[in-house]
């Protein structure tokens, strides 16, 4: 549902001001903001890069080696549920500042747009450029993998 929001809605103006969305009718559109961020693969590689999240030493050594996850291991389900919730609080600390600046209603801001920044910034981490986050890293490890249909 996200992805269909973003792709026909691609604004940072408030919904508030845009009307309604070409797929989603009524003034807000879908409720975009009850979404969390996709639980994907790539997420969690670059909230662990950007410190966000800390895998223990042992899972570092089962991603580096390409050891897969089975679906629903402790392993799997932790590094999914920490990304929910790393991104849930990204968000509410960019809302809480937007907020205390007074920019409220000026800026659209959702864990799905969140999750969008955060899997491209990974991708083009594996695609060999450099990003200045502004925050000190840690080295790239590989995303982890799980054999799954639910990604």
């Amino acid at each position: 549902m996200a992805e269909t929001w973003a792709a026909f809605y691609p604004s940072v103006q408030p919904l508030s001001q845009l009307g309604s969305h070409p797929i989603f009718p009524g003034t807000l559109g879908p409720s975009i903001e009850q979404l969390t961020m996709f639980a994907d693969y790539r997420v969690p590689q670059i909230l662990h890069h950007m410190r966000i999240l800390t895998y223990p030493p042992t899972l570092v050594r089962m991603l580096c080696q390409g050891t897969p996850l089975e679906h629903g291991s402790r392993e799997e389900v932790s590094i999914r549920s920490a990304s929910i919730v790393a991104v849930e609080r990204i968000r509410e600390e960019m809302l809480r500042i937007v907020n205390e600046n007074g920019d409220e209603g000026k800026l659209h801001i959702n864990s799905a747009l969140i999750d969008f920044y955060l899997w491209d910034s990974a991708k083009c981490l594996e695609d060999g450029e450099e990003l200045t986050l502004g925050v000190d890293t840690d080295d790239i490890v590989p995303m982890h993998r799980t054999r799954s249909i639910w990604y």
